[in-house]
């Protein structure tokens, strides 16, 4: 896994790489986290809000397809307020077979006693490259992410720019509109909006490799 000062160097590289949003997004819909395709993308309102795309078109959206119509709702958002683009997740109640499992991530930071740890918990990590399984112990206080949330990109583009950060996008099921945060270099480690969770740097790293950027 990367170091705190890697997952800050990333980050800060991300912020003005070239990305190719469109066959970013069409690689995020084969991760397969929900089980069918799905279009890991949304559009950011009101500065920190994300709306699925279909339901700009109210109460009977049309089936969308990633289409030249879907690309042009897309390229219209990113010059508004943006958009978000989910790339990995982290489920601390998912099942998963150990032959899908890519690699296995044991926690342990802490200058803690054998006879101090006694609650393990283990989050499966996806995106669309790999599967990963974390492992941590509890009384080492580093937070996971409830199943609904997702960790992905914040991408804008001004004068002829992209403008790309980390983010958590937290809600609730009874919420139609998904709240975005950004992650942080200066939160601890055991906030769950920090850039340097370690939880949040596998992901990270796992995001990074996901990210397809244009030649």
């Amino acid at each position: 896994m990367i170091n705190d000062k890697q997952a800050i160097e990333l980050a800060q590289n991300l912020e003005k790489v070239d990305i190719d949003v469109k066959k970013t997004i069409e690689k995020a819909v084969t991760a397969g986290y929900l089980g069918e395709e799905h279009f890991y993308c949304s559009v950011i309102q009101n500065g920190s809000y994300t709306l699925p795309i279909d339901t700009l078109f109210g109460e009977n959206p049309p089936k969308l397809k990633l289409d030249n119509f879907y690309f042009d709702i897309i390229s219209k958002a990113l010059d508004d307020e943006g958009i978000y683009i989910s790339l990995a997740y982290c489920n601390g109640e998912m099942r998963i077979s150990p032959d899908s499992i890519d690699e296995i991530i044991e926690y342990d930071d802490y200058e803690l006693e054998d006879d101090e740890l006694y609650f393990e918990r283990q989050y499966v990590l996806v995106s669309a490259d790999s599967t990963k399984l974390f492992r941590i112990y509890e009384e080492e206080g580093i937070p996971g992410h409830k199943p609904t949330d997702d960790l992905g990109l914040i991408v804008k583009y001004d004068k002829g720019q992209y403008y790309s950060y980390f983010a958590i996008r937290s809600t609730d099921l009874c919420m139609s509109a998904l709240q975005v945060f950004p992650l942080s270099s200066q939160l601890p480690k055991e906030n769950e909006f920090s850039l340097i969770n370690p939880i949040n740097k596998a992901l990270i790293e796992m995001i990074n490799d996901a990210i397809v950027l244009k030649k």
